[in-house]
């Protein structure tokens, strides 16, 4: 098929390079035109990395890899080859990794080792917090200073940043939230005076101030942060006597912008929220060492640790046949003890999206 397309493509050229002009009464020669579907299809199947290259072709193809119902096409495919992100600071800069999260199936033993795939890093001293939200759609937001929204798939260090979270007297954290209804990613940050303040990205509004959206409960956010079918949730803290729980899950509607609050009788502290068959859990792990992840598609829950530990490892726990995988992952950073009980952040189900920070 790209045969076929450059063919065509370098044909054009030569015909525009021809001095005789075509006699008028020569019968003209019409070659049917490839449907754009077709070529939409075509580039659908390819490698993020072949996208990327595809796009420096010509100002035709580059329209083409920009259209929006690629981007959808590309998401629905690369939704069934999820990723894990790994990502963490290294001398000054944030980088971003990542493996295949479905395990080979030919493996024959319960320990394997695969090298991760390095997608970007941003220039030193940006995105330098030592957290980021969970992926959404492929895109990323950083949870400093100034929020930034990145996409680590397409290996660029372009980003969205977004108005200062932070003023002289109160300090904001960000959560990143998606509204699949109207197809807008929108930041949510809460306060340490425990103010709500949304922005949207695509609008103007990135530009302003963050706008204030009503909350029934003070609350101070903790961690474990997932959004699912456009509704964002979060552990909390719950602030005040009037509350039935001091800890409370945050259910945020990210589009209608709106709070509900789930009362949690367990023990948070370790804790992760995961989606578990459709409904969620709250699981709390006892070892010092180790955190859940999530659980993947075929019902195995994965854990890691929060720091850089020579060797790295993540663990697979079938929860069906009961027995644990272990796979070591190497960074290609020689050597890897420098990194040594820095901050690392892994997410489990990303998705690979082509669309470019512009």
């Amino acid at each position: 098929m790209f045969g076929i397309l450059g063919f065509n493509a370098a044909m054009g050229k030569r015909q525009k390079q021809q001095l005789t002009p075509r006699p008028s009464n020569t019968p003209r020669e019409y070659s049917k035109e490839i449907p754009i579907e077709l070529v939409i299809d075509v580039f659908s199947i390819l490698s993020i990395e072949d996208v990327a290259r595809c796009r420096c072709v010509s100002k035709l193809w580059s329209s083409i890899l920009r259209r929006r119902d690629f981007t959808q096409l590309f998401l629905k495919i690369s939704s069934t080859r999820p990723r894990i992100l790994l990502t963490f600071l290294h001398k000054g800069r944030r980088h971003f990794y990542s493996i295949p999260q479905d395990l080979d199936p030919d493996r024959n033993n319960y320990s394997s080792r695969i090298s991760a795939y390095y997608q970007m890093h941003f220039p030193k001293d940006l995105g330098s917090s030592d957290q980021v939200c969970p992926p959404i759609l492929g895109l990323i937001c950083c949870k400093s200073k100034k929020p930034m929204i990145c996409n680590p798939s397409t290996g660029e260090s372009k980003y969205i940043s977004l108005p200062s979270a932070k003023t002289k007297r109160v300090k904001m954290r960000p959560y990143f939230g998606y509204d699949p209804i109207d197809q807008l990613f929108k930041v949510l940050c809460v306060s340490s005076d425990y103010v709500c303040r949304v922005s949207t990205l695509g609008t103007k509004e990135v530009m302003s101030t963050w706008r204030k959206v009503e909350c029934s409960i003070s609350h101070q956010p903790l961690h474990s942060e997932i959004c699912m079918d456009g509704i964002l949730y979060y552990l909390a803290k719950c602030m005040g006597s009037g509350t039935p729980t001091p800890y409370m899950v945050v259910a945020f509607d990210v589009r209608l912008e709106r709070f509900k609050f789930l009362p949690v009788e367990l023990n948070i502290v370790g804790s992760a929220l995961i989606n578990y068959q459709d409904y969620w859990k709250n699981f709390a792990v006892e070892t010092t060492y180790l955190y859940i992840l999530g659980m993947t598609t075929s019902g195995e829950i994965v854990l890691s640790t929060y720091y850089v530990h020579e060797p790295f490892y993540i663990f697979y726990y079938n929860t069906v046949k009961k027995y644990v995988v272990r796979v070591q992952i190497d960074f290609g950073i020689e050597p890897l003890r420098a990194l040594n009980c820095s901050r690392i952040s892994t997410f489990l189900n990303h998705v690979e999206n082509v669309e470019l920070m512009d």
